[in-house]
């Protein structure tokens, strides 16, 4: 009986975020009281595994693949396939408390950006703009003050990305000294 808006973001690893702040938007325009997020990938075919593997974006480790997929280590070398998807309900806070919900989480701020520049070699300002645009209005909506416990990065393993990601959040919290705790779910599902 799904009879709201629905719209499907194909951002590849951003989509589900994507969707997420998606139907935020929508709920704070008022075209939604309540919107079901889904996000799912399921990359790994011929022409997929294909794709990533002639950009050169998989990792080769095929020695110990347990470990193949590292994340920020010095010794990365791309990411490994994986799919999934789940699913949530965003909510206006009202909708849930009305049907009695358990909360789970409050969506604070996002940010979304691109830096144009080419599909497997970002530099870090497309996410430095995501992530202060993220942070700021995270800030605006949590009364002006903010603290951020963890970063659960892109991660890609991959040299480029995550060379750049590493500096756009040095350059967001001000030195590595001032980083939160930061890791990537790449790094253990794919």
């Amino acid at each position: 009986n799904l009879k709201g808006p629905n719209i499907s973001a194909v951002t590849a690893c951003a989509a589900g975020t994507h969707a997420i702040a998606d139907a935020y938007k929508t709920i704070a325009l008022g075209g939604a009281t309540k919107m079901l997020v889904v996000g799912a990938e399921s990359a790994v075919c011929a022409a997929g595994v294909g794709g990533f593997a002639s950009m050169k974006a998989l990792s080769t480790r095929n020695d110990d693949p347990k470990t193949a997929s590292r994340p920020f280590d010095k010794n990365r070398d791309g990411f490994v396939m994986g799919e999934g998807a789940g699913a949530l309900v965003l909510e206006t806070l009202e909708s849930a408390e009305a049907r009695g919900a358990k909360i789970y989480a409050e969506v604070l701020g996002f940010g979304e950006s691109g830096d144009a520049n080419h599909i497997t070699t970002p530099t870090m300002d497309g996410p430095l703009r995501a992530m202060k645009a993220a942070y700021t209005m995270a800030e605006k909506n949590n009364g002006g003050e903010l603290k951020i416990d963890y970063v659960n990065a892109h991660g890609t393993s991959t040299p480029v990305n995550d060379k750049n990601e590493t500096a756009a959040l040095k350059e967001l919290f001000g030195g590595a000294e001032n980083c939160p705790p930061i890791t990537s779910t790449k790094g253990q599902i794919g």
